[in-house]
């Protein structure tokens, strides 16, 4: 994800304060010393529109257990990145799996968002980020007893179309009928990702 896309998705989840927004974009927009003849036109900088998308604009899917909100996908990112906010209800739990090109990004905004990463789970509470990048095997879900509430974000896009064909299953099959997992599965595999069976256990 690109410096400037990552200060987007910080100031949706409030991570970044003024400040640090401010000196971060003073690093992004003042060119280092240079001498005259290097110096770039400006046709060569490059430039970028601004993006304001309400939540009315979001495309909602069901995911079953929860809901997904896209905010932003590859059309309005230029196929760079996409950005959804998620409600997962106890119970929620995706398969094992890894992406070949998709890098991920989670910022807990209510709840813990459990991720299974590096053979353990983890558990990512209120205000923690966490990424997860291309061609790491995980899984993250619901463990819990209360909905838990977060950003997702992936670079580049094409992932978000995944949550779509999703809303399409579960207004067919259950999540708790024995085919959905297989179901879910045959899905994955037309969105950059490789399933690897069910999550493993929590011990």
């Amino acid at each position: 994800m690109k410096r400037r896309d990552f200060l987007s998705l910080c100031v949706l989840a409030g991570t970044a304060t003024p400040q640090s927004l401010i000196e971060a974009q003073e690093t992004l927009v003042t060119p280092s010393p240079a001498k005259p003849d290097s110096i770039k036109s400006e046709e060569n900088v490059e430039k970028t529109d601004v993006m304001i998308v309400t939540p009315a604009q979001a495309k909602v899917y069901s995911q079953g257990l929860g809901e997904a909100h896209i905010l932003v996908d590859g059309e309005r990112s230029g196929g760079a990145w996409w950005l959804g906010e998620f409600r997962q209800d106890p119970g929620f739990k995706t398969p094992l799996h890894f992406h070949y090109q998709q890098n991920e990004q989670f910022y807990v905004l209510d709840g813990v968002l459990s991720v299974y990463v590096e053979g353990k789970w983890t558990d990512l509470e209120a205000g923690t980020f966490a990424t997860v990048p291309h061609g790491i095997h995980h899984a993250q879900g619901n463990l819990g007893t209360k909905p838990v509430r977060f950003l997702g974000s992936g670079n580049p896009a094409g992932f978000e179309h995944f949550f779509a064909e999703l809303d399409k299953l579960t207004a067919r099959i259950r999540p708790s009928d024995p085919q959905f997992g297989a179901e879910v599965a045959k899905i994955l595999v037309r969105f950059d990702t490789k399933p690897l069976g069910p999550a493993p256990p929590r011990t």
